[in-house]
């Protein structure tokens, strides 16, 4: 996912759901859904510049916890960490 753009971002508290909108290499928009969200953490800083591109994903799988942990990177130096049950990519099951 190393420089696709976050477009937007969705979260629905009662669901314990959420969603980057994200627009891929070839400029198409993709969805990422996170389902039995635990914990959601932004940070919008931006101390390497202004950018909504994503440098690198770090991912951990917790299976004993049924959990997946993953960390987006922004090129800005930000970044979009996030818990949850399950997640789909447009709808598909996904791991990173």
């Amino acid at each position: 996912m190393h420089d696709w753009t976050i477009i937007a971002i969705h979260g629905d508290w009662i669901a314990a759901t959420f969603e980057l909108v994200l627009r891929d290499p070839d400029q198409a928009e993709r969805r990422l859904q996170f389902e039995a969200a635990e914990h959601v953490m932004l940070d919008r800083s931006e101390p390497w510049g202004a950018s909504a591109s994503i440098n690198e994903v770090m991912a951990h799988d917790d299976r004993a916890g049924g959990v997946a942990r993953v960390a987006f990177e922004l090129q800005s130096g930000g970044a979009v960490h996030i818990t949850a049950g399950a997640v789909h990519l447009d709808g598909e099951p996904f791991v990173f």
